[in-house]
């Protein structure tokens, strides 16, 4: 009888604990579950990183080239330096003077704004680069309007202007976060002065 009562207790012990077997398998299996559940969730990590970047490159890029795009529009002239990394507008503060006392009241140049790229052109180092806005150039006050990642498109200056009546605008928005791929936009717009002289009529698309 006790020999009987020691083998049910013995059995009793074996079901209620788990082997050594038993537990480096279930360690393995659950190790297996943690690591595909973390490579699913770095990789969810990367592709939500990746759109979000894509985002801000478009928001800012398309931002930056419409604003650019509509002060161009309202100008009464427009010219790039030699680089093509800046471009000067002038305006007309009030269409009702005339202050060049040439007879037209809406071509004066009452004040100048300027947009200008600041960083290194044709480099694979974005970081430093920028795209500012001078609302007056004589108080050399600035709006940022692309904090960084800014760059020329290969072979062009980022401002053309042709017979001072077209404003070609070229550039990219790269974000250099490598974990996400590098995420970028280019943009190539153009802009006609609604106010141009006269004699700037004659509108070309080619620098």
């Amino acid at each position: 009888m006790k020999i009987q009562s020691a083998k049910r207790a013995t059995r009793a012990r074996a079901c209620l604990g788990f082997t050594l077997v038993e537990i480096i398998v279930a360690s393995a299996l659950a190790l297996l579950v943690m690591g595909g559940v973390m490579a699913f969730l770095w990789f969810c990590g990367l592709g939500v990183s990746g759109v979000s970047a894509q985002a801000l490159c478009n928001q800012r890029a398309g931002n930056a080239a419409e604003f650019i795009q509509s002060r161009a529009r309202f100008a009464i002239d427009a010219s790039n330096d030699a680089s093509g990394n800046v471009l000067t507008l002038a305006f007309d503060d009030n269409p009702t003077n005339d202050s060049d006392k040439n007879g037209i009241t809406y071509d004066d140049m009452d004040h100048f704004e300027r947009f200008q790229f600041i960083g290194n052109n044709a480099t694979n180092n974005y970081a430093g680069n920028m795209l500012i806005y001078i609302p007056n150039i004589t108080n050399k006050n600035q709006v940022v309007l692309i904090p960084t990642g800014v760059r020329n498109l290969p072979g062009y200056p980022i401002f053309t202007v042709t017979n001072s009546a077209t404003t070609l605008i070229r550039f990219g928005v790269v974000d250099g976060y490598g974990r996400d791929h590098f995420q970028s936009i280019d943009i190539q717009s153009m802009a006609v002065p609604l106010n141009r002289p006269k004699g700037t009529n004659m509108i070309a698309t080619f620098p």
